[in-house]
């Protein structure tokens, strides 16, 4: 990277947090920095390299990281909690799997606990010596960056007579699974998973499920975990994620273990963005506040929080079920994205 005219260098603040209700890959409990906690400190922080895509756009910015770091000092369940876009968060991530820790402690014993951490990409001082004509030039590109995602964001019309206005079934509906005798008497055994390299935390995905091990066996119930599953890989970018289930029956015992494999797909990015059924004021008053931008790595579940933060603007008593549309472009890994706030016809 020094070699080259464009230096990525990172800053970088490590915030505590009040850690989720989960635990670490070794089902550690997961504590927060204070009360007789002390601290995590790094002991190497490995800059991470400017994407080739960002480079040519001269996009700067702040990343947004959350983990846990572990009682041996490792970083685990890291996350992108505020999106760069232009593969910055990837490189970002790649850098902290390599950054080790003095891990936290508690009555002098190392513990595991939640934190953040903010990179900042910038370009280097190299900058200022760069001849007149490629410094304009690259200013250029940084604002068109800039601008790239509001002017990635059109108003558009969509009929009030549209398959989402006629009544649908409910979702969630439960697992059918063939092979059980009495469904209502089996046992859960277990639920594992394969193909889930991105979110490698079993445990984790495991909390998705409200059914224990023991638990009568529900399919209703291993049907809202996948929704849960399918909801965290899509906060993640995989907007194509399925997830197919394998039973394993002991009619014996009447027990049945799952096996859950992962199809997680491709990562996506937000080409455009379309909002239909408002008018050009209220377009203009509220495209600027996307949570999800145009560049930036697509993430259900802020779609949903925006979506939720302008339901007034949907007809009383509407779910905003259904109220987002994504079509994918599988081979360029991005898709275009519409918010619809068409009222259906009477």
């Amino acid at each position: 990277m020094k070699s080259h005219l464009f230096l990525a260098c990172g800053t970088f603040a490590v915030v505590f947090a009040t850690p989720l209700p989960l635990r670490s890959v070794t089902d550690e409990p997961v504590l927060r920095v204070g009360h007789g906690v002390t601290a995590p400190r790094p002991l190497n922080q490995l800059d991470p390299e400017y994407s080739d895509e960002a480079r040519r756009a001269g996009l700067q910015g702040k990343c947004v990281l959350s983990l846990v770091v572990n009682s041996e000092g490792k970083p685990v369940d890291i996350r992108v909690s505020r999106s760069l876009g232009m593969g910055l968060d990837e490189k970002a991530v790649e850098a902290l799997r390599r950054w080790t820790f003095e891990p936290a402690r508690k009555d002098g014993k190392p513990v595991s606990v939640k934190v953040r951490v903010v990179m900042t990409f910038h370009i280097g001082k190299g900058f200022g010596k760069m001849p007149l004509v490629q410094r304009k030039a690259i200013e250029r590109m940084q604002k068109e960056a800039a601008e790239y995602a509001w002017t990635h964001v059109y108003r558009v019309e969509a009929s009030a007579n549209d398959s989402r206005c006629r009544p649908t079934q409910e979702e969630s509906n439960p697992v059918s699974i063939s092979g059980l005798l009495e469904a209502r008497q089996y046992r859960l055994e277990s639920i594992t998973f394969t193909g889930n390299k991105n979110l490698s935390n079993a445990a984790v995905l495991r909390h998705m499920f409200p059914l224990q091990d023991g638990d009568p066996f529900d399919p209703k119930k291993v049907s809202d975990g996948l929704q849960q599953l399918k909801k965290a890989y899509g906060a993640q970018g995989f907007a194509s994620f399925k997830a197919t289930v394998e039973p394993e029956i002991d009619d014996a015992n009447r027990r049945i273990a799952l096996r859950i494999r992962c199809h997680e797909g491709r990562q996506f990015y937000v080409h455009h963005v379309n909002i239909a059924g408002l008018d050009e004021d209220t377009f203009q008053r509220l495209r600027k506040t996307l949570y999800v931008k145009p560049g930036s790595l697509y993430n259900e579940t802020l779609a949903d929080f925006w979506l939720a933060k302008n339901s007034h603007l949907l007809p009383p008593d509407d779910s905003i079920r259904d109220r987002i549309k994504v079509d994918l472009n599988e081979n360029e890994g991005q898709l275009v994205m519409t918010y619809d706030f068409t009222r259906c016809a009477d």
